[in-house]
């Protein structure tokens, strides 16, 4: 059974466990949860993100975008590299920035390396809108766990992500077909 609620999506992953004292990743011997119910738990926590992403005026993918330019470095300074990292099109990245360009959070400049091309850089406000990154909140919620749980955590994700990317890319669905 699959939960809209985070908190029952929570609460059914926990009832697939045996009791416990302490936390959920104390005990390697303890059953797993099924794969579902994890998997519909870390929907819930990528909606309740996705929920705290409409906030100071930009939407999911524009704080992204921010974050990626702020943090990037100098070889992610163009909309392909964004749109690469971000899994999208390069038009659907060109309207994002345009988006926080409009805002007055990042620029276009001349490439210093290569005066062909242009690179994306933030502004000094698009810099101090990031200290309200609702990414924040996810990051502390990662930061209370133990330093075992955190690793775990990391390590569990990234393989999910590699594995979806191969998957996407290795059989991509066709325009207009269901997957």
């Amino acid at each position: 059974m699959f939960y809209l609620d985070a908190a029952k999506s929570a609460s059914y992953v926990a009832e697939s466990l045996p009791e416990r004292s302490g936390s959920a990743m104390d005990d390697s011997a303890s059953p797993l949860p099924s794969a579902e119910a994890t998997a519909e738990t870390m929907v819930q926590v990528l909606r309740a993100l996705s929920g705290l992403g409409f906030s100071c005026g930009l939407n999911p993918a524009q704080w992204a975008a921010l974050r990626y330019i702020v943090r990037g470095g100098p070889g992610a300074c163009s909309i392909i590299a964004f749109a690469r990292y971000h899994g999208t099109t390069k038009g659907t990245a060109s309207q994002t920035i345009a988006a926080l360009e409009k805002k007055g959070l990042v620029i276009r400049q001349r490439n210093e390396e290569d005066r062909r091309g242009l690179c994306l850089r933030p502004t000094a406000a698009g810099e101090a809108l990031l200290m309200h990154d609702p990414l924040r909140e996810l990051a502390e919620a990662i930061r209370r766990l133990p330093d075992r749980q955190q690793k775990g955590l990391a390590a569990a994700v990234t393989e999910v992500l590699i594995h979806l990317r191969a998957h996407r890319t290795a059989s991509p669905p066709s325009e207009g077909s269901l997957p």
